[in-house]
Protein backbone atom coordinates (compact mmCIF):
# COMPACT_ATOMS: atom_id res chain seq x y z
CA UNK A 1 0.00 0.00 0.00
CA UNK A 2 0.97 3.42 -0.89
CA UNK A 3 0.20 6.58 1.37
CA UNK A 4 0.68 9.80 1.11
CA UNK A 5 2.08 11.67 4.14
CA UNK A 6 -0.48 14.99 4.99
CA UNK A 7 2.05 17.40 6.04
CA UNK A 8 2.56 21.20 5.47
CA UNK A 9 6.22 20.91 3.74
CA UNK A 10 6.95 18.59 0.34
CA UNK A 11 4.66 16.38 -0.60
CA UNK A 12 5.90 13.01 0.46
CA UNK A 13 5.19 9.37 0.19
CA UNK A 14 5.61 5.44 1.87
CA UNK A 15 4.96 2.08 1.49
CA UNK A 16 3.88 -0.28 3.72
CA UNK A 17 1.69 -3.31 3.41
CA UNK A 18 0.75 -3.47 6.75
CA UNK A 19 -1.94 -0.73 8.14
CA UNK A 20 -0.33 -0.77 11.90
CA UNK A 21 2.91 -0.42 10.70
CA UNK A 22 2.14 3.14 8.46
CA UNK A 23 0.24 4.27 11.90
CA UNK A 24 3.14 3.43 14.15
CA UNK A 25 5.53 4.81 11.12
CA UNK A 26 3.45 8.30 10.77
CA UNK A 27 3.44 8.89 14.55
CA UNK A 28 7.29 8.64 14.50
CA UNK A 29 8.25 10.65 11.65
CA UNK A 30 5.41 13.57 12.73
CA UNK A 31 5.11 13.25 16.39
CA UNK A 32 1.01 13.36 15.61
CA UNK A 33 1.52 16.25 13.66
CA UNK A 34 1.64 14.23 10.06
CA UNK A 35 -1.20 12.15 8.73
CA UNK A 36 -2.02 9.42 6.34
CA UNK A 37 -4.19 9.02 3.07
CA UNK A 38 -3.85 5.72 1.18
CA UNK A 39 -3.10 6.14 -2.19
CA UNK A 40 -4.18 2.53 -3.62
CA UNK A 41 -6.42 1.76 -0.41
CA UNK A 42 -9.17 3.19 1.37
CA UNK A 43 -7.17 3.33 4.80
CA UNK A 44 -5.88 6.52 6.80
CA UNK A 45 -4.36 7.66 9.39
CA UNK A 46 -5.31 10.90 11.46
CA UNK A 47 -3.94 13.73 12.63
CA UNK A 48 -3.06 13.36 16.54
CA UNK A 49 -2.94 16.85 17.56
CA UNK A 50 -4.93 16.96 20.45
CA UNK A 51 -3.37 13.71 21.75
CA UNK A 52 -6.01 11.07 21.14
CA UNK A 53 -3.93 8.87 19.47
CA UNK A 54 -4.76 5.94 22.07
CA UNK A 55 -8.18 6.10 21.76
CA UNK A 56 -7.81 5.66 17.87
CA UNK A 57 -5.24 3.13 18.34
CA UNK A 58 -7.37 0.96 20.36
CA UNK A 59 -10.08 1.29 18.19
CA UNK A 60 -7.89 0.08 14.91
CA UNK A 61 -5.40 -2.31 17.06
CA UNK A 62 -7.18 -3.17 19.90
CA UNK A 63 -3.87 -1.39 21.99
CA UNK A 64 -2.85 2.04 22.36
CA UNK A 65 0.16 3.83 20.49
CA UNK A 66 3.16 2.84 23.45
CA UNK A 67 1.39 -0.78 22.88
CA UNK A 68 1.56 -1.20 19.36
CA UNK A 69 4.85 0.45 18.94
CA UNK A 70 6.11 -2.34 21.23
CA UNK A 71 4.52 -5.23 19.32
CA UNK A 72 5.62 -3.75 16.20
CA UNK A 73 9.20 -3.78 17.47
CA UNK A 74 9.02 -6.90 18.67
CA UNK A 75 7.14 -8.79 16.03
CA UNK A 76 7.11 -6.57 12.58
CA UNK A 77 10.66 -4.46 13.37
CA UNK A 78 11.99 -5.87 9.26
CA UNK A 79 8.45 -4.07 7.99
CA UNK A 80 8.98 -1.12 9.88
CA UNK A 81 12.09 -0.70 9.40
CA UNK A 82 11.44 -1.32 5.28
CA UNK A 83 8.47 1.47 5.49
CA UNK A 84 10.82 4.16 6.83
CA UNK A 85 13.00 3.50 4.38
CA UNK A 86 10.68 3.79 1.98
CA UNK A 87 9.86 7.65 2.69
CA UNK A 88 10.36 9.26 -0.61
CA UNK A 89 9.26 12.77 -2.02
CA UNK A 90 6.87 12.61 -4.63
CA UNK A 91 3.41 11.03 -5.11
CA UNK A 92 3.15 7.20 -7.07
CA UNK A 93 3.83 8.23 -10.10
CA UNK A 94 7.43 9.58 -8.88
CA UNK A 95 7.96 6.37 -6.63
CA UNK A 96 7.54 4.51 -9.72
CA UNK A 97 10.26 6.48 -11.39
CA UNK A 98 12.83 5.94 -8.49
CA UNK A 99 11.92 2.71 -8.10
CA UNK A 100 12.88 2.11 -11.92
CA UNK A 101 16.28 3.76 -11.28
CA UNK A 102 17.22 1.98 -7.86
CA UNK A 103 16.31 -1.46 -9.97
CA UNK A 104 19.06 -0.35 -12.42
CA UNK A 105 21.83 0.08 -9.93
CA UNK A 106 23.29 -2.84 -7.70
CA UNK A 107 25.87 -0.98 -6.08
CA UNK A 108 24.35 -0.16 -2.39
CA UNK A 109 26.68 2.85 -2.25
CA UNK A 110 25.31 3.97 -5.88
CA UNK A 111 21.92 3.61 -4.54
CA UNK A 112 22.02 5.39 -1.37
CA UNK A 113 24.00 8.14 -3.98
CA UNK A 114 20.66 8.40 -6.04
CA UNK A 115 18.17 8.17 -2.65
CA UNK A 116 20.28 11.34 -1.83
CA UNK A 117 20.08 12.75 -5.55
CA UNK A 118 16.30 11.93 -5.32
CA UNK A 119 15.85 13.37 -2.01
CA UNK A 120 17.66 16.98 -3.09
CA UNK A 121 16.90 17.66 -6.43
CA UNK A 122 13.17 17.42 -5.16
CA UNK A 123 13.24 18.81 -1.41
CA UNK A 124 12.05 22.33 -1.12
CA UNK A 125 11.10 22.58 2.69
CA UNK A 126 13.98 23.37 5.48
CA UNK A 127 12.13 19.94 7.20
CA UNK A 128 13.26 17.52 5.88
CA UNK A 129 10.85 14.06 6.15
CA UNK A 130 12.92 11.55 4.63
CA UNK A 131 15.88 12.42 6.37
CA UNK A 132 13.85 12.21 9.50
CA UNK A 133 12.07 8.74 8.79
CA UNK A 134 15.61 7.23 7.39
CA UNK A 135 17.31 8.16 10.58
CA UNK A 136 15.10 6.28 12.29
CA UNK A 137 15.05 3.66 10.09
CA UNK A 138 19.01 3.37 10.09
CA UNK A 139 18.49 3.76 14.19
CA UNK A 140 16.17 0.47 14.33
CA UNK A 141 18.51 -1.67 12.26
CA UNK A 142 21.81 -0.78 13.85
CA UNK A 143 20.00 -1.69 17.20
CA UNK A 144 18.89 -4.64 15.64
CA UNK A 145 22.06 -5.60 13.79
CA UNK A 146 23.82 -4.95 17.70
CA UNK A 147 21.31 -7.35 19.20
CA UNK A 148 20.78 -4.54 22.03
CA UNK A 149 17.20 -3.26 23.23
CA UNK A 150 15.18 -1.54 20.71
Amino acid sequence: MIFEIINPSDKCTLETSDHEVAAVACCLIGTGKYALKGIDTDIEIPLFLFGDHDEWFTKEFNRNLEQSIEFIKTNKLDELIACLNSVLIGGAESRASFNKGMDLIDDPIKKEEWRQHWLEGRRTSLNNICARAWSYAQHFDELKTQGGAV
